[in-house]
């Protein structure tokens, strides 16, 4: 079930308050729908036509922007530092089941596929669609409207097809351990995140 704003949020509120940043923001008659497992840190920004799904661990300062379409995090998808997300008019962002978005990417991709991973520093730009279980190397660009193959690895700039990522590959094996570990991350932290009054 998906709701307005977690139950926790009424803890995190007062840490919000104290740091002086407001984590979900209604935009307009859009006012982003968080399931009550998902994990938004009170430094991340959340705004307007936005889904995010169950076990979702959002990282400090990260910016996810539904302000000129909708974006739609699936579950148990982690979103790290830095990593900004923005929609556009012309389609639904979609980021599929237990995605992997590294540090500081930058996501203006049309679809996601579950179990992709993204390295961090990627750029994935407008209208571009990477598909299940890809790869994309740290700092790779994948250029507007650039569509991937499933189960491969991009890097580069631009991005270029490297090598196929079979489910037995040890690098995907190493990406589902690191995801189910933000998983945990989106049970421990509403219960154990708290500032230290000085």
């Amino acid at each position: 079930m998906v709701e307005k704003i977690p139950e926790w949020c009424s803890l995190c509120w007062g840490s919000c308050e104290e740091l002086n940043v407001m984590t979900i923001y209604a935009l307009g008659n859009k006012t982003p729908e968080i399931a009550s497992t998902a994990f938004i840190h009170p430094q991340a920004s959340v705004i307007g036509d936005v889904k995010i799904g169950e076990r979702v661990f959002v990282a400090p300062m990260v910016s996810i922007r539904g302000d000129r379409g909708p974006i739609v995090i699936d579950d148990e998808t982690n979103v790290q530092d830095g990593v900004v997300i923005h929609s556009d008019p012309r389609f639904t962002t979609k980021i599929g089941k237990r995605v992997n978005i590294g540090h500081n990417a930058s996501i203006h991709a049309e679809e996601i596929g579950d179990n992709a991973a993204i390295g961090m520093g990627a750029v994935l730009m407008l209208g571009s669609k990477v598909s299940e279980g890809v790869l994309i190397g740290n700092c790779a660009l994948l250029h507007t409207k650039t569509e991937t193959k499933p189960y491969n690895v991009y890097a580069g700039i631009p991005a270029k097809l490297m090598r196929e990522l079979g489910p037995d590959d040890p690098a995907r094996k190493a990406i589902s351990i690191y995801v189910d570990s933000y998983v945990k991350n989106a049970e421990f932290y509403p219960d154990n995140l708290r500032v230290i009054d000085e």
